[in-house]
């Protein structure tokens, strides 16, 4: 799955980008239209996650690998599927 923020591959089981750290769910159901409201503002369409929010990030992650890893639960199954969906309208040859 390509991240719609910042255009990283990441695996289909990932939830938070694997580079910018940002929650793929969200962003396929919002992100154009922050970009948006951004680009009406004169603002660039992205901005940098603030790094203390990266490590914070990594390091959840990384407890949580400790403690059994990525346990893929009904919620997320379902959030996959909206997003799948989301993106092939957006790139019919994805």
């Amino acid at each position: 799955m390509k991240c719609p923020k910042c255009g990283t591959d990441n695996p289909d089981e990932a939830w938070n980008c694997v580079s910018c750290r940002i929650n793929l769910y969200w962003v396929t159901q919002h992100y154009d239209g922050l970009a948006g409201i951004r680009e009406r503002h004169g603002l660039p369409e992205t901005v940098r996650s603030p790094s203390f929010l990266v490590k914070a990030h990594k390091d959840a992650m990384d407890d949580r690998a400790v403690r059994g890893g990525n346990i893929e639960n009904k919620v997320r199954s379902l959030a996959r599927k909206v997003m799948r969906r989301s993106l092939e309208r957006k790139d019919p040859a994805a």
